[in-house]
């Protein structure tokens, strides 16, 4: 999504020229923007796919490789109990943002996920 730079000053256009030189490829910054854009609620999912141009099937797979290099990362740097804690917060958070408006019995699951984060850090659950 190309900003009209008649209508702004250049600090409206930095990050876009910075982004322009970085190794993310353009869909990929269109999907991190439209993953912002629902997590901010300025737009529901399918308005930010149609804002920034991209097909359901291309955020899905941006998505999944996203959870999966937040979960990489959390497994590396951090004990398995603030590993799996951190994996079952960003499950949570991705369910909440992308699901949870859709479906009747998202409270319950967000319960579920917090009850079990409660018991692996408590050690109630062996990791």
């Amino acid at each position: 999504m190309q900003l009209d730079k008649s209508q702004y000053r250049e600090e409206a256009h930095i990050g876009e020229e910075l982004m322009e030189d970085s190794k993310v490829s353009p869909l990929d910054r269109r999907c991190f923007a439209v993953k912002q854009m629902v997590e901010d609620r300025v737009f529901t999912l399918d308005e930010a796919l149609a804002a920034y141009s991209v097909s359901k099937d291309d955020f899905n797979n941006y998505l999944s490789r996203y959870v999966v290099s937040e979960i990489k990362v959390l497994l590396l740097d951090s004990s398995s109990v603030i590993a799996i804690t951190a994996s079952l917060a960003v499950i949570s958070k991705l369910y909440q943002t992308f699901v949870g408006s859709i479906d009747p019995e998202a409270q319950a699951f967000q319960n579920h996920l917090l009850s079990l984060s409660q018991a692996v850090s408590s050690g109630k659950v062996a990791v």
